[in-house]
C-alpha cells in the first residue's frame, strides 16, 4: 500500500498542492486547492491507498487536514 501525501503550501496571493509525482498545482483559492486535494486523497484511499492532506496554517506549520483512515466511510474516529 502506497502512501500519498499533499501538501496544501502558499499565502493570501498564491495556493499550491505539492504532491509527487507532479510538481505542483496553484490556484488563488485556499479554499479551492485544499478541496482538490482532499478530493484527490478521497480517490486514492478509495483504491486502497493511504493518502494525507496537509495544510500550512497562519503560523507557518504544517497540519493534517484530512487522513483517509480517520475518514473513510464507517469510521468512528
Amino acid at each position: 500500500m502506497s502512501n500519498y501525501r499533499y501538501y496544501v503550501v502558499g499565502d493570501c496571493d498564491m495556493w499550491c498542492i505539492k504532491y509527487p509525482p507532479r510538481e505542483r498545482a496553484q490556484c488563488t483559492s485556499r479554499s479551492i486547492v485544499i478541496a482538490f486535494a482532499i478530493d484527490a486523497a478521497q480517490k486514492l484511499g478509495m483504491r486502497g491507498e493511504r493518502a494525507h492532506v496537509c495544510v500550512l496554517d497562519r503560523a507557518g506549520h504544517l497540519r493534517s487536514k484530512w487522513d483517509f483512515m480517520r475518514h473513510r466511510q464507517g469510521s468512528r474516529a
